[in-house]
């Protein structure tokens, strides 16, 4: 039977790990290489001669499953442990569950660190998933984003799953419909970007307990934010405390029947692919596809640099193929959930061949960087946008890309005591810092064209408020870099929040800025100022004039080309006094009229993005 097929045809009797049921629990664990599989726990007093057995399934999916008495949520009485025994002597490996929803600290060793049964029921509020337009994503790290300047007690310098419920107004009152976290599973160490997993059902124990991440996500929904899971499939670190590393090893410690053989598993941060070919394997990550989407209500997933799944071919493209699986099963499961993909460089055949519903789009934050340090700034700005030869000109919705023109994590941050110079800095720090005028000013540009153009807006926390420096989960010999809430109060950081705020606000108001056509309606290169038109068919047109220069149109005498006639009103200008800029910057209070010539007459501050709607008409030019 082929992959597909075999993929196909997977029919699941319950969920993997220990599920609750009545009494006792349901257990189920994928170990092709153990000859038995015992679960023993408080219910028999770690006794290992009355460790309660598993069945091998007869249909040979190499799934050990049964019925555990006693196993149930509680202080003590979820903990567990398995024996998987090799052999005919009655040895046995000691070994945590990897598919258990919770453990006790990826930090402690298998001696100390147990696996435990969670209850899953939940009082969940009504929540139904945005449409795809309408997402405005704040991507979030949980263990950094409180601690810093709030006064917020955060042991051992980590914030958890509750620390962040109290900013919950904070992020939905700046605009945004949706949280995107940074990776919660179990990680090693408590301090980590989450890229690195430990366990992959499990959550960061230095976070809090799966109760608090529902809790959380149940929190977001009351104040009308999705949020978006961020899961890592590409690659198992390496780390001895890595539930993958020799789980169902044999007695002679070969056969890891969890981890890839062939040398292309290894991936670029030196861990190694999971063995994709096998069946149960991939059972494993459906599952915990749905328990992000099902156990925890997620509204998406962000799926971590596929392009190394692409390459993962030990044994035939399995990788790929099995990603294609994940994706279709996810829309089959759990339709109107938005599934991105990281896949560098930007490729628009990734959505159709691999069931995405967005990309990860890096190059237009390059290209924003680039015009703002004046380089062909017109021809970058009409490229990043996706007008006719820009990237994004074959994706057929607004919503196929996730755009970030003021950075990513990746970009904003550095793990290397700062050394990684260059792109890996807070945006207003590679223009002069939050003291420059200018530097804030291309800050205010970028977050407004972003909501302008096509693509699903991001923003990673701190940008909000001209965080300078470097994110990074910690202090180093540099400082601390989490996020500081002391700069997200002061003057600079209320001005760009104002503007963050009137630009959702704005996106939020338009719907030809979610899912509107795109047309470049004016070049000047020799001024470095672009305009274009968006437009739908709930005849809502947005005129947007985007000055990439130091040089100021005053008076209303820069005439801007339409290409639509009537009246005008303007409806955001970066240069605003109240989000930093000055008095008399834009154009309230006049409502420019398309002329003969075909051109309104506006002012165009410098370093700017102006937008206008359409209020009145006449016959249109396009």
């Amino acid at each position: 039977m082929g992959l597909a097929a075999a993929m196909a045809t997977t029919t699941t009797p319950f969920s993997i790990g220990a599920i609750p049921s009545g009494t006792g629990s349901k257990v189920r664990v994928f170990a092709p290489n153990a000859t038995s599989l015992s679960v023993i726990g408080h219910f028999n007093d770690w006794n290992d001669s009355t460790a309660i057995p598993l069945t091998l399934d007869p249909g040979g999916s190499c799934f050990w499953e049964g019925e555990v008495a006693g196993l149930v949520p509680g202080s003590e009485s979820s903990r567990y442990e398995l024996l998987l025994g090799w052999g005919t002597d009655g040895r046995f490996n000691r070994r945590l569950d990897p598919a258990a929803r919770d453990t006790d600290s990826s930090d402690r060793n298998n001696t100390l660190n147990k696996s435990h049964v969670v209850d899953l029921d939940y009082p969940w509020s009504e929540f139904k998933t945005p449409l795809f337009d309408d997402l405005i994503m704040y991507q979030c790290h949980i263990g950094s984003f409180c601690g810093y300047g709030d006064a917020l007690e955060t042991p051992n310098r980590v914030a958890t799953f509750d620390h962040v419920q109290t900013k919950l107004n904070y992020i939905r009152d700046l605009g945004f419909t949706a949280i995107a976290l940074l990776p919660v599973q179990e990680f090693r160490f408590d301090r980590s970007w989450g890229y690195n997993p430990a366990f992959y059902f499990a959550l960061e124990s230095a976070y809090g307990r799966p109760e608090d991440l529902r809790s959380l996500v149940n929190a977001c929904h009351k104040r009308g934010l999705a949020v978006i899971f961020d899961v890592v499939y590409n690659h198992v670190t390496g780390d001895p405390d890595s539930s993958f590393k020799e789980f169902d090893v044999r007695g002679d410690g070969t056969g890891d029947s969890y981890l890839g053989t062939h040398e292309t598993y290894r991936t670029d941060w030196g861990g190694i692919a999971p063995a994709f070919w096998r069946e149960g394997i991939r059972e494993f990550f459906v599952e915990n596809m749905g328990m992000y989407l099902k156990e925890y209500r997620g509204d998406g997933l962000r799926f971590d640099s596929i392009r190394t799944m692409e390459r993962t071919t030990g044994k035939g493209n399995d990788g790929w193929e099995f990603m294609q699986h994940l994706t279709s099963e996810a829309k089959h499961r759990f339709p109107g959930k938005y599934l991105i993909a990281e896949h560098l460089p930007d490729d628009e055949s990734i959505l159709i061949s691999g069931g995405f519903h967005a990309q990860w789009a890096l190059e237009p934050f390059y290209r924003m960087v680039s015009a703002l340090q004046g380089n062909d700034p017109v021809d970058n700005i009409e490229a990043l946008i996706g007008n006719s030869f820009g990237p994004r000109r074959n994706y057929p919705y607004s919503w196929n890309t996730v755009i970030y023109l003021l950075g990513s994590h990746d970009e904003c941050g550095d793990n290397h005591n700062g050394q990684k110079a260059g792109y890996h800095r807070h945006y207003v720090e590679r223009f002069g810092g939050r003291g420059n005028w200018f530097a804030r000013a291309k800050s205010r540009m970028a977050w407004s064209l972003n909501v302008a153009m096509k693509g699903t807006p991001m923003l990673f926390m701190g940008s909000e408020c001209h965080l300078d420096g470097y994110w990074h989960d910690d202090s180093d010999n540099k400082g601390d870099h989490r996020f500081n809430w002391n700069i997200a109060g002061d003057d600079k950081g209320m001005s760009m929040r104002h503007l963050v705020r009137a630009a959702n606000d704005t996106r939020r108001s338009h719907s030809a800025l979610r899912n509107g056509h795109l047309m470049v309606t004016h070049r000047d290169r020799s001024g470095s100022v672009i305009a274009f038109k968006r437009w739908n068919d709930d005849d809502d047109v947005i005129l947007v004039v985007v000055n990439c220069s130091d040089q100021t149109y005053d008076n209303h005498t820069y005439g801007v080309a339409p290409e639509q006639r009537g009246r005008w009103q303007q409806i955001l200008c970066s240069q605003d006094a109240s989000f930093g800029g000055w008095e008399g910057a834009g154009n309230a209070y006049y409502e420019p009229i398309t002329q003969d010539d075909g051109h309104i007459y506006v002012n165009v501050p410098e370093w700017s993005v102006t937008m206008f709607r359409l209020t009145s008409s006449s016959p249109s030019t396009r």
